[in-house]
């Protein structure tokens, strides 16, 4: 008897659930809209001529671009 294959990095085993991971793709893409569209505006914000809106604004852009990356690394585990 062969042993079942080594989990998936998201703790599922590769191709048991396609459509878990079909969902799971979609919701990623979603999140990825949501977070580039938040990201825009808040580069438009960094253009505002009040240094603590720019403040606000980096802050913003940094925990938006964190969170694209875990959403990228995300991807690159599954």
């Amino acid at each position: 008897m062969t042993p079942p294959p080594p989990p998936a990095a998201s703790g599922t085993p590769t191709g048991q659930n396609p459509d878990a991971e079909r969902r799971l793709s979609a919701l990623r893409h979603d999140l990825r809209n949501d977070l580039a569209t938040a990201l825009l505006a808040a580069d438009l914000l960094s253009n505002d001529p009040d240094e603590r809106v720019k403040r606000h604004a980096a802050t913003i852009i940094a925990a938006l671009e964190k969170a694209t990356d875990r959403l990228r690394q995300s991807r690159s585990r599954s």
